[in-house]
């Protein structure tokens, strides 16, 4: 276990996430904030191979491991790194993209393409019971290209219920039947509300209903009863999906999902900024 501790000598750090920048003003000469890493658990020359880690953006071991429960995501970018040991280098296992750091940024949730997440059924806001009813909130900010946005299903069978996102257009669809789109209108709230007969899709003024098969209650139930239950979001797995998007929240039954609470998702979303605009540098990696 180590412990930082605080030192002056000469470099500032600098830091910037969603349009929250932090910057600390020196006086005098050649000073520089520095962190030191004090070992409190025994000597490092004691063990066989006395290899120091340090980990940016994340932890070296499971964070089911922690004493305090804790969400270890971190949003940001690295500017510039200088190592002081030449003999420091990065390991095979770490993500070597980094994301842009002249990206504009606003806060949000941004899926580049490829990317998904998923949710447990039974993890998230419950449905109302009597009548059965269900609703689903995104608050879409940008998209572009073309690919999944939602679903509901199970890793067996991804798209029960899905959203496809496709030239501006959203397309819903039950399976593998015919499916109904709707005009996207980036910057109104994308509603899907189930019940027992039907799902309704609306943004604004604009709604589509799809009318579900006789069997529509039961097959409901089954799927929230399933403990392979998911919210998927993004792309499916193996799917060639162009779609990249920017979301400004999540919302199950008024409830808001937190993405750094996933069951599983990619480490390339950015869970807490998305880009001013999506183009050039926005399908890094970070």
């Amino acid at each position: 276990m180590v412990i930082p501790t605080q030192g002056m000598t000469g470099l500032c750090w600098d830091f910037e996430m969603a349009d929250l920048r932090s910057k600390c003003t020196i006086t005098g000469r050649s000073l520089q904030w520095v962190l030191r890493l004090r070992q409190v658990s025994g000597p490092l020359a004691k063990k066989p191979q006395p290899i120091m880690r340090i980990a940016l953006g994340g932890l070296l071991f499971p964070a089911s491991n922690l004493r305090l429960p804790l969400v270890p995501a971190l949003d940001a970018c690295l500017r510039r790194d200088n190592w002081l040991d030449e003999q420091a280098r990065i390991s095979v296992s770490a993500s070597t993209s980094l994301r842009n750091c002249t990206i504009k940024s606003q806060p949000g949730i941004f899926f580049p393409p490829g990317t998904r997440a998923e949710f447990s059924l039974q993890d998230i806001p419950q449905p109302n019971v009597e009548p059965w009813a269900f609703s689903l909130d995104l608050g879409l900010q940008l998209a572009a290209g073309s690919g999944h946005l939602l679903a509901l299903g199970t890793p067996e069978n991804t798209s029960w219920l899905s959203l496809h996102l496709q030239d501006q257009k959203v397309v819903l669809s039950h399976g593998s039947g015919p499916g109904l789109d709707l005009p996207l209108v980036l910057g109104l709230p994308l509603q899907l509300k189930l019940d027992a007969s039907r799902v309704l899709l609306s943004q604004g003024p604009n709604k589509k209903i799809l009318a579900l098969p006789p069997e529509g209650l039961g097959s409901l139930l089954n799927l929230w009863a399933h403990p392979q239950g998911r919210l998927f979001l993004g792309a499916f797995p193996g799917e060639a999906s162009s779609a990249s998007f920017c979301l400004d929240g999540l919302w199950a039954q008024d409830q808001r999902l937190d993405m750094d609470r996933a069951l599983n998702r990619s480490q390339d979303i950015w869970t807490h900024s998305c880009p001013q605009s999506l183009g050039n540098g926005t399908n890094t990696t970070h």
